[in-house]
């Protein structure tokens, strides 16, 4: 692609084009933009080159095909092909909701991947899978939860209340309530979607997980989001998405094995650390709740001791005590082969 002042004169020939459904002469664009004639036969040249699907027409008149965005790439440089390239591998988990579609469909329209609007264009991408690869757990299918998810994007773009029925996987029940939807936001490190929401049930702000909802109904009662809303405020001293009722100071003793991983990474905005002997660290956060954080503990086992508050470090030793017993019982408490209905020796 043709750089420094020719590239802004080919936008500017291609927004003459665009203007026009019955084209113009070489000769007119010329004299409108004070231009050389041959320099326009070039730039026309260019933006063929490039992919647009110029044509010539009846009285030597250029112009676009019609739907011309439809059918062919729009030129981009090389890092935002990239860019596009990452994105739609990180927003996988996404598939069947309104973002991953019209991504696809972007993705159609700029790579030129087959589809049932074009086959012309081949494909564009397959070397940038060697400059960057990206992998997504896909944790959850919301092509299941479509028409759930159609409805809270209805709700928050129209800013209506909602009668749903949503399952609480803490008490393993389903609940009817009324919500607000103010609105929907994905979290990478969960792989999840939620939406924050006023609950007239709770008479408060709660974060709702998208793949939860049994069911959502429109209603006509309209609603206004707080001026002072915004995501960022709503989890400033949540860990990761659930907040509690009260902000707790946590202070957690990291074994060398994991402290370079733990303290290398920013897990909160609160996050305080300092090096401690023998490749030992602190890390202190601050969160309101302590559900996300437990999890976080638990899961690096022996590595890591809580320091503070002494009634959190009383309760990860009971989970460890307890997983320890479960781990060391005799093997009549557990499921076996013949349990299950499954031969030893294999087959189909």
């Amino acid at each position: 692609m043709p750089r420094g002042n020719q590239v802004a004169r080919l936008y500017r020939l291609l927004g003459e084009l665009q203007a026009t459904r019955r084209g113009s002469s070489a000769e007119a664009l010329a004299r409108k933009r004070g231009w050389h004639l041959r320099t326009v036969y070039r730039d026309l040249q260019a933006l063929e080159d490039a992919g647009f699907p110029i044509v010539r027409t009846g009285g030597a008149r250029w112009k676009l095909i019609d739907d011309w965005q439809q059918r062919v790439p729009f030129p981009m440089p090389l890092g935002q092909l990239l860019a596009l390239h990452a994105a739609r591998d990180l927003v996988a988990p996404l598939r069947g909701t309104p973002v991953a579609r019209d991504l696809d469909a972007l993705w159609e329209r700029l790579s030129g991947l087959p589809s049932s609007r074009s086959r012309e264009q081949g494909e564009l991408f397959p070397k940038f899978r060697r400059i960057l690869a990206t992998r997504s757990q896909l944790a959850i299918d919301y092509s299941r939860h479509g028409a759930i998810l159609e409805s809270l994007c209805r709700a928050c773009e129209t800013r209506r209340t909602a009668q749903v029925a949503y399952f609480v996987e803490t008490r393993r029940e389903e609940t009817r309530r009324r919500i607000d939807p103010y609105q929907l936001y994905y979290d990478p490190s969960l792989e999840a979607l939620y939406v924050f929401a006023w609950c007239h049930l709770r008479r408060a702000m709660r974060t709702f997980a998208v793949h939860r909802f049994r069911r959502v109904t429109l209603s006509t009662r309209e609603f206004e989001v707080p001026a002072g809303f915004t995501p960022e405020s709503h989890l400033r001293g949540a860990f990761r998405i659930w907040r509690g009722e009260n902000a707790v100071k946590i202070r957690l003793l990291l074994e060398p094995e994991v402290a370079g991983w733990i303290t290398e990474r920013r897990w909160h905005a609160s996050q305080k650390e300092r090096r401690r002997g023998g490749g030992r660290s602190e890390v202190e956060f601050t969160v309101d709740g302590v559900r996300e954080i437990r999890r976080f503990i638990l899961q690096l086992g022996a590595s890591v001791a809580v320091l503070e508050p002494e009634w959190l470090r009383r309760e990860i030793a009971e989970e460890h005590r307890a997983a320890a017993e479960r781990a060391f019982r005799g093997d009549e408490d557990f499921l076996t082969l013949d349990d299950t209905g499954v031969g030893d020796k294999g087959g189909g």
